[in-house]
Protein backbone atom coordinates (compact mmCIF):
# COMPACT_ATOMS: atom_id res chain seq x y z
CA UNK A 1 0.00 0.00 0.00
CA UNK A 2 2.81 2.34 0.84
CA UNK A 3 4.55 1.49 -2.43
CA UNK A 4 1.35 2.33 -4.32
CA UNK A 5 1.08 5.68 -2.59
CA UNK A 6 4.72 6.42 -3.32
CA UNK A 7 4.30 5.53 -7.02
CA UNK A 8 1.19 7.70 -7.22
CA UNK A 9 3.14 10.59 -5.72
CA UNK A 10 5.94 10.21 -8.27
CA UNK A 11 3.44 10.10 -11.16
CA UNK A 12 1.75 13.24 -9.94
CA UNK A 13 5.11 14.99 -9.65
CA UNK A 14 6.04 13.96 -13.18
CA UNK A 15 2.69 15.21 -14.47
CA UNK A 16 3.09 18.55 -12.72
CA UNK A 17 6.63 18.87 -14.07
CA UNK A 18 5.41 18.13 -17.59
CA UNK A 19 2.69 20.74 -17.31
CA UNK A 20 5.15 23.29 -15.94
CA UNK A 21 7.66 22.48 -18.65
CA UNK A 22 5.02 22.80 -21.33
CA UNK A 23 3.90 26.14 -19.94
CA UNK A 24 7.51 27.31 -19.87
CA UNK A 25 8.05 26.18 -23.44
CA UNK A 26 4.89 28.02 -24.52
CA UNK A 27 6.09 31.13 -22.73
CA UNK A 28 9.46 30.91 -24.47
CA UNK A 29 7.76 30.51 -27.87
CA UNK A 30 5.48 33.45 -27.15
CA UNK A 31 8.43 35.58 -26.08
CA UNK A 32 10.31 34.56 -29.20
CA UNK A 33 7.31 35.46 -31.36
CA UNK A 34 7.04 38.85 -29.70
CA UNK A 35 10.75 39.48 -30.27
CA UNK A 36 10.38 38.46 -33.91
CA UNK A 37 7.48 40.87 -34.32
CA UNK A 38 9.48 43.71 -32.75
CA UNK A 39 12.38 43.00 -35.09
CA UNK A 40 10.13 43.56 -38.10
CA UNK A 41 10.26 47.29 -37.45
CA UNK A 42 7.60 49.90 -38.03
CA UNK A 43 6.69 51.19 -41.48
CA UNK A 44 6.52 54.96 -41.73
CA UNK A 45 3.94 55.72 -44.41
CA UNK A 46 4.65 59.44 -44.53
CA UNK A 47 8.41 58.96 -44.95
CA UNK A 48 7.79 56.20 -47.51
CA UNK A 49 5.54 58.45 -49.59
CA UNK A 50 7.99 61.36 -49.41
CA UNK A 51 11.02 59.38 -50.57
CA UNK A 52 9.03 57.55 -53.25
CA UNK A 53 8.39 60.93 -54.91
CA UNK A 54 12.13 61.32 -55.54
CA UNK A 55 11.88 58.52 -58.11
CA UNK A 56 14.64 56.30 -59.47
CA UNK A 57 17.58 58.42 -58.35
CA UNK A 58 19.38 56.12 -55.91
CA UNK A 59 22.40 53.90 -56.47
CA UNK A 60 24.17 51.45 -54.20
CA UNK A 61 27.46 52.32 -52.51
CA UNK A 62 30.49 50.10 -53.09
CA UNK A 63 30.12 48.34 -49.73
CA UNK A 64 26.32 48.08 -49.77
CA UNK A 65 24.47 45.06 -48.40
CA UNK A 66 20.93 44.16 -49.46
CA UNK A 67 18.73 42.34 -46.96
CA UNK A 68 15.90 40.09 -48.09
CA UNK A 69 13.66 41.36 -45.29
CA UNK A 70 13.71 44.50 -43.17
CA UNK A 71 16.00 44.27 -40.14
CA UNK A 72 16.82 40.62 -40.82
CA UNK A 73 20.20 38.93 -41.22
CA UNK A 74 19.59 37.15 -44.56
CA UNK A 75 21.10 39.07 -47.47
CA UNK A 76 21.46 38.78 -51.23
CA UNK A 77 24.70 37.08 -52.35
CA UNK A 78 27.62 39.50 -52.54
CA UNK A 79 28.17 38.61 -56.20
CA UNK A 80 24.65 39.77 -57.13
CA UNK A 81 24.97 43.00 -55.18
CA UNK A 82 28.38 43.68 -56.73
CA UNK A 83 26.88 43.27 -60.19
CA UNK A 84 24.11 45.77 -59.38
CA UNK A 85 26.77 48.22 -58.17
CA UNK A 86 28.94 47.77 -61.26
CA UNK A 87 25.93 48.15 -63.57
CA UNK A 88 24.99 51.35 -61.73
CA UNK A 89 21.38 50.23 -61.47
CA UNK A 90 18.98 52.97 -60.43
CA UNK A 91 16.57 52.30 -57.59
CA UNK A 92 13.52 53.91 -56.07
CA UNK A 93 12.68 53.91 -52.35
CA UNK A 94 9.11 52.75 -51.80
CA UNK A 95 9.08 51.88 -48.11
CA UNK A 96 10.76 53.08 -44.92
CA UNK A 97 11.03 50.88 -41.83
CA UNK A 98 12.31 52.02 -38.43
CA UNK A 99 13.60 49.79 -35.62
CA UNK A 100 15.06 51.33 -32.47
CA UNK A 101 17.77 53.68 -33.81
CA UNK A 102 18.09 52.00 -37.20
CA UNK A 103 16.26 52.84 -40.39
CA UNK A 104 16.12 50.63 -43.45
CA UNK A 105 14.50 51.45 -46.78
CA UNK A 106 13.13 49.13 -49.42
CA UNK A 107 14.58 49.58 -52.89
CA UNK A 108 13.16 48.45 -56.21
CA UNK A 109 14.67 48.94 -59.67
CA UNK A 110 12.74 50.11 -62.74
CA UNK A 111 12.06 46.57 -63.92
CA UNK A 112 10.86 45.38 -60.52
CA UNK A 113 13.26 42.44 -60.77
CA UNK A 114 15.79 43.64 -58.23
CA UNK A 115 14.67 44.74 -54.79
CA UNK A 116 15.56 44.49 -51.12
CA UNK A 117 16.27 46.40 -47.92
CA UNK A 118 19.28 48.60 -47.22
CA UNK A 119 20.54 50.92 -44.50
CA UNK A 120 19.43 54.48 -45.27
CA UNK A 121 22.72 55.93 -44.03
CA UNK A 122 25.45 53.66 -45.36
CA UNK A 123 24.22 51.70 -48.38
CA UNK A 124 23.05 54.15 -51.02
CA UNK A 125 23.29 57.66 -52.41
CA UNK A 126 21.26 60.09 -54.50
CA UNK A 127 22.76 60.59 -57.97
CA UNK A 128 21.59 64.22 -57.94
CA UNK A 129 23.98 64.90 -55.07
CA UNK A 130 26.85 64.57 -57.58
CA UNK A 131 25.58 67.44 -59.75
CA UNK A 132 27.99 70.35 -59.71
CA UNK A 133 25.22 72.98 -59.55
CA UNK A 134 23.74 71.40 -56.42
CA UNK A 135 26.98 70.98 -54.45
CA UNK A 136 26.91 74.49 -52.86
CA UNK A 137 23.37 73.83 -51.62
CA UNK A 138 24.29 70.41 -50.28
CA UNK A 139 27.31 71.75 -48.40
CA UNK A 140 25.18 74.50 -46.87
CA UNK A 141 22.46 72.02 -45.85
CA UNK A 142 24.97 69.67 -44.27
CA UNK A 143 26.28 72.57 -42.21
CA UNK A 144 22.76 73.10 -40.87
CA UNK A 145 22.65 69.45 -39.84
CA UNK A 146 26.09 69.66 -38.25
CA UNK A 147 24.97 72.57 -36.08
CA UNK A 148 21.77 70.75 -35.14
CA UNK A 149 23.71 67.62 -34.19
CA UNK A 150 25.63 69.57 -31.54
CA UNK A 151 22.36 71.22 -30.47
CA UNK A 152 23.39 74.68 -31.64
CA UNK A 153 19.94 75.42 -32.96
CA UNK A 154 20.52 79.18 -33.14
CA UNK A 155 23.38 78.66 -35.59
CA UNK A 156 21.38 76.02 -37.47
CA UNK A 157 18.48 78.42 -38.04
CA UNK A 158 20.86 81.17 -39.12
CA UNK A 159 22.52 78.79 -41.58
CA UNK A 160 19.08 77.77 -42.82
CA UNK A 161 18.59 81.29 -44.17
CA UNK A 162 21.73 80.87 -46.28
CA UNK A 163 20.41 77.53 -47.54
CA UNK A 164 17.15 79.13 -48.66
CA UNK A 165 19.03 81.92 -50.41
CA UNK A 166 21.22 79.45 -52.33
CA UNK A 167 18.16 77.40 -53.35
CA UNK A 168 16.39 80.43 -54.83
CA UNK A 169 19.32 81.04 -57.20
CA UNK A 170 19.08 77.60 -58.78
CA UNK A 171 17.42 77.17 -62.15
CA UNK A 172 15.49 74.51 -64.07
CA UNK A 173 15.19 71.05 -62.58
CA UNK A 174 17.95 71.91 -60.08
CA UNK A 175 15.71 74.57 -58.57
CA UNK A 176 12.84 72.12 -58.10
CA UNK A 177 15.18 69.60 -56.45
CA UNK A 178 16.65 72.33 -54.26
CA UNK A 179 13.31 73.69 -53.09
CA UNK A 180 12.13 70.20 -52.19
CA UNK A 181 15.34 69.57 -50.27
CA UNK A 182 14.95 72.79 -48.29
CA UNK A 183 11.41 71.80 -47.26
CA UNK A 184 12.60 68.34 -46.24
CA UNK A 185 15.47 69.82 -44.24
CA UNK A 186 13.02 72.03 -42.35
CA UNK A 187 11.07 68.91 -41.44
CA UNK A 188 14.22 67.06 -40.40
CA UNK A 189 15.08 69.89 -38.00
CA UNK A 190 11.86 69.17 -36.13
CA UNK A 191 12.91 65.77 -34.76
CA UNK A 192 16.29 65.08 -36.41
CA UNK A 193 15.46 61.47 -37.23
CA UNK A 194 17.16 59.38 -39.92
CA UNK A 195 13.85 58.62 -41.60
CA UNK A 196 13.47 62.35 -42.31
CA UNK A 197 16.85 62.87 -44.00
CA UNK A 198 16.24 64.93 -47.16
CA UNK A 199 16.28 62.69 -50.23
CA UNK A 200 19.07 64.75 -51.77
CA UNK A 201 21.28 64.22 -48.72
CA UNK A 202 20.95 60.44 -48.47
CA UNK A 203 24.51 59.17 -48.75
CA UNK A 204 25.88 62.57 -47.67
CA UNK A 205 24.66 62.62 -44.06
CA UNK A 206 25.97 61.95 -41.51
CA UNK A 207 29.53 62.91 -42.35
CA UNK A 208 31.93 60.52 -40.62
Amino acid sequence: MKKGVKFLGISAAVTLFSIATGALATAVVDASSNTEQKQEGKTDKQASKRLAKAGYVFRLNQDARISLHAHKAATLPKEEVKQLINDQVLFKIDQVSSLRNGVQVHLVDQTGKYQGWVNIVSDLYNINSKKKNLRPLIKAELKVMDYADIMNMKAAKKQMKKVTKIATKLTGTDKAIGQTSVKELQKWLGAMEYKDIPALLIGEYPRY
